[in-house]
């Protein structure tokens, strides 16, 4: 019975270790891409000007 360090606590097996270490090397390898291809700034872009728009159209109505 292969006792690893957090096996006997999470009860989990040698199969459920390597899938969880897969999918947590392809969660980092993504978001290292993600960050180093600059996606995010647009989504921070559009939300700063879409909050200036609507700042300017609530300082109109008043």
């Amino acid at each position: 019975m292969p006792t690893p360090l957090f096996a006997i606590p999470l009860n989990m097996g040698t199969g459920t270790w390597i899938v969880t270490i897969i999918a947590s090397l392809g969660f980092i390898v993504m978001f290292g891409l993600a960050s180093a291809g600059g996606d995010y700034q647009d989504l921070i872009n559009t939300t700063l000007n879409n909050d200036a728009l609507a700042r300017e159209k609530r300082k109109e109505k008043k």
